[in-house]
């Protein structure tokens, strides 16, 4: 939502604009599966600079494997690790708790 492209290439190292059209479409990837994976997603990212924080780092992560793994037939791996994994878990039950809520 309010990583930019500059924000991923700065987190992935990428320099240049050749891939800039696939680091966009991991980047609509990524912001889809984050909607769908979490309930009231939109809502809390807006309400919350701490949510959007973290929601942020998730999807810089999401969008590295994304971009890193992205020939099937060499990915061995049926699931994000287990740091996405978590990172989504706590956007999925956080409740609040700082000044912006």
């Amino acid at each position: 939502m309010a990583v930019s492209l500059s924000d991923v290439k700065l987190y992935l190292r990428i320099d240049g604009g050749a891939e800039d059209s696939l680091l966009q479409a991991c980047m609509a990837a990524a912001d889809s599966y984050l909607i769908s994976a979490v309930s009231d997603y939109e809502t809390n990212y807006e309400a919350s600079a701490d949510y959007a924080a973290k929601a942020d780092l998730v999807s810089l992560a999401l969008i590295s494997e994304m971009y890193r793994n992205r020939d099937p037939s060499n990915d061995g791996r049926a699931d994000y690790p287990f740091y996405i994994r978590s990172q989504i878990t706590q956007l999925q039950y956080w409740t609040g708790g700082d000044a912006d809520a």
